[in-house]
């Protein structure tokens, strides 16, 4: 459906005003309770730092008091015969009671800083008792979450947070309105190339926007002119020009298509075969197994082929992701009781080290084929009778799985050309497939969209395949 441009912009204001309003309450009603318990605490522990400095028996300078209170805070200082020393309140003896005498029990020679929640009167509370030339002086500090104070410096924080959210929202707008008017500016583009007699772009006219479309209309209306007057476009050239372009790229999908077919259900397939070699030298319980692991692949296979009719997933930062916290210890024994058919076939020396408490938040399909694709790998690479070995640890904040195998090393030229989509050099004889090499093309793009690494290293008796992908607390 298309929409009109200057609802667009209207639309696009307002949600910049409740973005704002919600973004600032948010930051006030989580930040500045905080903010303001912090520089509380700081004001009570400066003021009977201050205090101690003082001679309480023969007081005679409220300076200190004074400018504290400014702040906010209040004082009620007594000696230990409960006689009043300075209170901030006129009714010194009933201040004296409320705060010190009732509640003696709770004080000591230790500082303690008490901080309460909004919903009571007093944000930050300071106890103690302060001893000077044999006399035992008690000292209670407080702030008054109702004191003017209190509401300046809400003021002033919330000025601040809206100041930071209006920048950010206008950087936001910023690159939203480019992105709006990035069809205008195109637009521009061809105008000023049709007025050089330049006729090789014609204006889009899908966009979603009506004046927009119309607009590219009338461009277009005024070059087919200028072309029919100046004779010099040959419109059945670039008819065929465009249509090749087509014929090119439903070919190319085509090839894209039977190669991803041909290579996702190799893996399956080979499953499957191993393990229905293995049915006829198992006893009843471990057929049994095999029977329901071969269901899964037959199961696995007919989701894949549905799967592989969408092509564009993969390239379009597969989009259907579906993530969750995936234990890789479990998805690794898994897979590795997978592969038990194929290694006793080639007889195979298969180990693995698996790390306990490796989890990560990604998609299980799609690790599963990363991992997948790596085993199958290193048994297509490895010599009858070799060996290996799998490893799975936690490695700085990322969880590391590797898939060692022996046999030849890759050539150095090579290392960075195997991921390439549809490129693959074999070991053992050095032909190239048409699409033995999109595994590897599938391990990066899955890593890369789990924000993990990837790479291989030559070992002196082998190669090793390896990828990262964040810890579960470093989500994608």
């Amino acid at each position: 459906m298309k929409k009109r441009i200057n609802v667009k912009f209207f639309l696009l204001q307002w949600l910049f005003l409740v973005f704002m309003t919600a973004l600032g309450a948010l930051c006030y009603e989580t930040l500045f309770p905080v903010f303001y318990e912090h520089l509380k605490n700081e004001q009570v522990q400066d003021a009977y730092l201050d205090i101690e400095e003082l001679d309480l028996a023969v007081l005679d300078d409220y300076s200190v008091f004074n400018g504290y209170e400014d702040k906010g805070l209040t004082f009620t200082i007594a000696d230990e015969d409960m006689n009043p020393v300075y209170t901030t309140r006129g009714d010194s003896e009933y201040v004296v009671y409320r705060n010190i005498e009732m509640k003696r029990t709770a004080f000591s020679k230790d500082v303690q800083v008490i901080s309460r929640n909004s919903s009571q009167k007093e944000v930050t509370k300071l106890r103690a008792i302060l001893t000077q030339e044999g006399i035992d002086y008690y000292i209670v500090i407080k702030d008054n979450i109702y004191g003017s104070t209190r509401g300046k410096l809400s003021e002033q924080f919330l000025i601040v947070v809206f100041l930071i959210i209006f920048g950010i929202g206008s950087l936001g707008m910023f690159f939203f309105s480019q992105r709006l008017l990035r069809p205008i500016v195109d637009l521009t583009s061809v105008a000023e190339k049709i007025a050089d007699q330049n006729f090789s772009e014609t204006a889009e006219e899908n966009s979603e926007y009506i004046e927009i479309n119309q607009l590219a209309k009338n461009i277009n209306l005024i070059s087919a002119r200028f072309q029919r007057s100046l004779g010099q476009i040959d419109e059945s050239r670039d008819c065929q020009l465009r249509q090749n372009v087509r014929q090119e790229r439903l070919e190319k999908r085509q090839r894209d298509f039977i190669a991803n077919v041909s290579h996702e259900l190799k893996t399956p397939l080979a499953v499957i075969s191993s393990q229905v070699e293995m049915i006829a030298y198992v006893g009843e319980e471990e057929r049994k197994a095999y029977l329901s692991s071969i269901q899964e692949e037959v199961e696995k296979m007919s989701g894949l082929v549905s799967g592989l009719l969408d092509t564009t997933v993969m390239e379009h930062h597969m989009e259907n992701m579906l993530l969750k916290t995936l234990n890789m210890k479990e998805i690794m024994e898994y897979i590795m009781l997978k592969y038990d058919g194929l290694a006793k076939k080639k007889r195979l020396h298969m180990e693995s080290f698996l790390g306990d408490d490796c989890m990560i938040y990604g998609d299980r399909e799609y690790m599963e084929q990363a991992v997948n694709n790596y085993m199958m790998n290193a048994i297509e690479h490895v010599e009858v009778g070799g060996s290996i070995r799998v490893t799975l640890r936690k490695e700085q904040k990322m969880v590391r799985i590797g898939v060692y195998n022996s046999g030849k090393q890759i050539p150095e030229k090579e290392l960075q050309r195997i991921w390439t989509g549809f490129y693959s050099k074999n070991q053992k004889d050095n032909t190239e497939s048409s699409h033995a090499g999109l595994g590897l093309y599938i391990v990066q793009s899955v890593v890369s969209m789990h924000n993990g690494r990837y790479g291989v290293e030559n070992l002196p008796e082998g190669v090793e395949f390896w990828f990262t992908i964040p810890e579960a607390d470093q989500k994608i």
